[in-house]
């Protein structure tokens, strides 16, 4: 059998860790779980992550960049900055929608890290912000007269549906999200 290199066990433990932590939270998994999970020992574990918290901290990063290359793509595929928009939220529902949505991975993470300086709760406070901001870069092309109110109100609505959809019927919130969402868009981008 062949040898992992460094970065193919980095990638097998963090593909572990990002199951087991979205699944059962980041404080709920104990760092001999991710080591017996990824079938390796733990000094390869620990030469990649020295600590959990590193481990968490790449977990976040990892859900941070993948939300934005899935919402990205889902925009990418549309011209008017409206439906770009709309396109977010209908990638939101189909996600709520689905038997292994446990929520938001940035909301869960700063409930279980609500210390401000953690560095997960950190990486989910960026990520958060980054979206109202890429919200509003999009809300400004659309012609929005307030554009950080739209971009603000459109994070509420997704953070709600990201909460509510994860304790009462996912399939249900999503599409209210997506409906929600286009009424605020049409209010406030009503387009040229």
């Amino acid at each position: 059998m062949a040898r992992r290199t460094g970065e193919e066990n980095r990638r097998n433990i963090l593909t572990v860790a990002t199951r087991l932590f979205y699944t059962r939270g980041i404080r709920a998994v104990g760092m001999d779980t991710v080591v017996k999970e990824c079938g390796v020992g733990n000094a390869t574990v620990y030469r990649q992550f020295p600590t959990k918290d590193a481990l968490a901290t790449a977990y976040v990063e990892g859900r941070a960049d993948a939300w934005f290359a899935r919402m990205r793509e889902a925009a990418g595929e549309h011209e008017d900055p409206r439906a770009k928009l709309i396109a977010v939220f209908e990638v939101l529902a189909t996600d709520c929608a689905g038997s292994s949505y446990r929520g938001c991975p940035m909301l869960n993470t700063n409930t279980e890290f609500p210390e401000g300086k953690h560095p997960a709760h950190l990486v989910a406070v960026t990520h958060k912000q980054q979206v109202r901001d890429w919200f509003c870069s999009l809300a400004v092309k659309a012609g929005a007269e307030d554009p950080d109110r739209i971009a603000e109100e459109l994070l509420i609505v997704l953070n709600g549906v990201y909460a509510t959809a994860a304790v009462l019927d996912g399939g249900t919130y999503g599409t209210r999200g997506v409906d929600m969402a286009r009424r605020l868009i049409a209010d406030a981008c009503p387009g040229t």
